[in-house]
């Protein structure tokens, strides 16, 4: 009786997680479109905001002569307000879009998070299709690495924050209000390490899921080769072949990657880890490939470097008691 209540369970487990899979497929196409149309609009704002500054510069330059020509400067000024005026339009929507952007993200983030559980409640009810299972876990886990947010680059300056020395200061108020900034910055580091540190440890347990699928791809390979009339993968196999793919093609785009590289290129104060290669974490190009250990690499490597620029920031508001 126990058995079948199990299978049940477990039938009705695996109906609600293929219920609704174009209601899922319409929310990525949608947080896709959104994303192309976000960055293309970043773009052309780019744009406008160069030619507006280019302008600003002939006005100047036309005021500054010795015999400027009124007319032109007149003209340049009318296509500079109609000009900002543009800007502050596709602004606006960039920062409406943005916003829908972020809610779908989040939207995205939830239905992955509870395929995942779906998935791995299932996996602890059956041993049977453990594999294919597995590979549906890295799948999504996968694409939640890639909708999660970007993290931001730290507001403060770094290595203008190491030069303060709250022991050589002796004005009570300016001791405050240093001691109050670098709390600030505390803070900031804190939020940056809590962020890093949930990533890490979704990589690493995708890393520990990929290295199951990689196994299992070589033992069935070579089950494939060594029995006669298995001359192809199984279904399983290529679905476990096809997760696996799947984030060696997103990586290439996937923004919050280059932020967390751009954030360890402005925590690069430190000398002993001269031997990080910047470059291979840049994606601006969109042409460059990572790898989920490379990703790993990067994590515990900026990890590392906020660690210690907490350490240093505490014993700086320390030293001022």
């Amino acid at each position: 009786m126990t058995k079948i209540i199990l299978l049940s369970f477990v039938c009705l487990i695996s109906f609600s997680f293929n219920a609704s899979p174009q209601s899922l497929d319409a929310l990525e196409k949608r947080y896709d479109n959104l994303r192309s149309v976000v960055k293309k609009d970043n773009m052309i704002l780019d744009s406008l905001k160069n030619i507006l500054e280019t302008r600003a510069k002939q006005i100047e330059n036309e005021k500054q002569k010795l015999n400027p020509d009124n007319d032109k400067i007149v003209k340049l000024m009318a296509g500079s307000v109609s000009l900002s005026n543009l800007i502050d339009d596709y602004q606006e929507k960039l920062d409406a879009n943005s916003k829908n952007l972020k809610q779908l993200s989040k939207m995205l983030e939830a239905r992955y998070s509870a395929k995942i559980d779906s998935l791995q409640l299932l996996k602890k009810s059956t041993k049977e299709n453990s594999e294919k299972l597995d590979s549906e876990i890295l799948l999504y886990t996968e694409k939640r690495l890639l909708i999660s947010p970007q993290v931001d680059l730290l507001s403060f300056n770094p290595q203008k924050i190491l030069e303060i020395d709250l022991t050589k200061t002796k004005n009570s108020d300016e001791k405050a209000s240093l001691k109050e900034y670098l709390s600030s910055a505390l803070a900031e580091i804190n939020a940056e390490l809590s962020e890093v540190t949930k990533q890490a440890k979704e990589i690493d347990a995708a890393l520990i899921l990929q290295e199951k699928t990689s196994k299992f791809l070589a033992e069935t390979e070579f089950d494939r080769d060594f029995r006669p009339g298995k001359s192809s993968r199984s279904s399983t196999a290529r679905t476990y072949e096809s997760s696996i793919l799947s984030v060696q093609d997103k990586l290439v785009i996937a923004d919050q990657i280059n932020s967390y590289a751009l954030l360890l290129d402005q925590l690069n104060i430190f000398d002993k880890s001269e031997n990080i290669n910047l470059q291979k974490f840049n994606f601006k190009s969109g042409k460059a490939n990572l790898s989920l250990k490379d990703y790993s690499s990067l994590l515990k490597e900026l990890k590392q470097r906020l660690s210690d620029y907490k350490l240093i920031l505490t014993n700086k508001i320390e030293q001022s008691k």
